[in-house]
């Protein structure tokens, strides 16, 4: 589907572009440089469009994934919570611990963990009635702050803490994707039919998310900082400031609200623009081939940091930064269309599917495909036949 394929894209490179400077320290984190105005314009812009966005963006079309693949594994007559609970194990063990252990801003692990807990409720989300799953997901949101704040109590101040804390908050976001996957309009045929969704979800996500700013604000405002007599910060036994027991209830608050009406509103926006099927649209379609190998994009742009910035933390200029971050996406970008011009699968989405299913998996194209996002469509006359994966095969 162009739109998941488009939106999963613009996801990962929001990602990444806040990655880029979470991996090393920049020389103005370091205090090595003086931050000039050029660069605190474009790190707080960067920050306001995707941080946060575009993880929620991640979580909820994780969630239709989800979807697709057990509906994929009814199909086939198997057992769709035994596919589902290998595929999350891969990808936390194979991807996501290893990925931990060299960055700790590692979403796989996190993710994988809250995929493993919503595999047993899968069948209660993907029957009944369709806004089951959106009921779930603003239970979820709302004993998500106390959930968090009872298990960061427990576990303490530690790096993979957040793999752990922030688990109530993503099922949330995993359940809103589970409510996107079984909307009509989602169905096989349906990308061209009417319908008023994406510009709902356009305008609900700008409006939820103004309310996050709302709660952020309001954490400041009636649960301040505790500061000393020198106007500095009071700091714990665990080395971060004191704040009201309020003030971090409110924070996750205001992060889910931010985060989750940011996707909404990109998520809508996307998907607006595509069903359009104009000039936006084919701009956008540059991205789908992008989309269709986030792992590999995602576990690459890691290695590239850390084998170009790594020997030289705390030198390189934020900015600096940045521009690795777009070269490196210039660079994958034309790689990805390449790549799914011969083959079906990118190479870590192969191994990840192949362990999943265990059992053979179509890799090479029978024919020379069209580029995608071209037209509207997979390329210039449709989805070329030999895409069509062989009969049996996992999808």
């Amino acid at each position: 589907m162009a739109f998941l394929d488009i939106a999963r894209a613009l996801a990962m490179i929001g990602v990444v572009l806040m990655n880029a400077t979470a991996v090393v320290f920049s020389a103005e984190m370091a205090g090595e440089r003086d931050r000039t105005l050029l660069a605190s314009a474009v790190d707080t812009g960067l920050a306001l469009l995707m941080s946060g966005k575009a993880r929620a963006m991640l979580m909820i079309l994780l969630g239709v994934g989800a979807v697709l693949a057990w509906r994929s594994a009814v199909r086939r007559g198997g057992r769709p919570t035994a596919v589902m609970l290998r595929r999350y194990t891969v990808l936390g063990l194979l991807f996501g611990v290893p990925h931990l252990l060299v960055f700790d801003g590692d979403i796989l692990t996190h993710y994988a963990l809250t995929a493993l807990l919503l595999a047993p409720l899968m069948p209660l989300l993907v029957g009944g009635s369709g806004r089951r799953p959106l009921f779930a997901a603003l239970m979820l949101f709302a004993a998500a702050p106390f959930a968090e704040f009872l298990l960061h109590s427990a576990l303490g101040p530690h790096s993979w803490t957040s793999v752990v804390v922030h688990v109530p908050q993503t099922l949330g976001f995993f359940c809103v994707g589970v409510w996107l996957a079984r909307r009509p309009e989602l169905a096989p045929g349906a990308e061209d039919l009417p319908s008023r969704l994406p510009v709902l979800m356009l305008w609900t996500g700008l409006a939820v998310h103004v309310l996050g700013y709302g709660a952020m604000f309001a954490a400041d405002a009636f649960f301040p900082m505790e500061m000393g007599a020198d106007g500095v910060p009071v700091l714990g036994d665990d080395g971060m400031p004191v704040v009201p027991p309020g003030s971090p209830l409110l924070v996750s608050l205001a992060s889910t609200l931010m985060g989750g009406g940011g996707a909404l509103f990109y998520l809508g926006l996307v998907w607006w623009l595509v069903r359009r099927g104009r000039t936006a649209s084919r701009a956008l379609g540059v991205l789908a081939p992008l989309g269709r190998m986030t792992l590999t994009v995602y576990l690459g742009s890691t290695a590239v940091f850390l084998v170009v910035m790594g020997p030289l933390e705390t030198a390189v200029p934020l900015l600096a930064q940045y521009g690795l971050a777009v070269a490196y996406f210039v660079a994958a970008l034309a790689f990805a269309r390449l790549w799914n011009g011969w083959f079906l699968l990118g190479p870590l989405e192969w191994v990840w599917r192949r362990l999943t299913y265990l059992g053979p998996v179509p890799m090479r194209r029978v024919g020379r495909a069209a580029v995608p996002g071209q037209d509207g469509a997979d390329g210039p006359s449709g989805p070329p036949v030999s895409s069509k994966p062989q009969e049996g095969a996992p999808r």
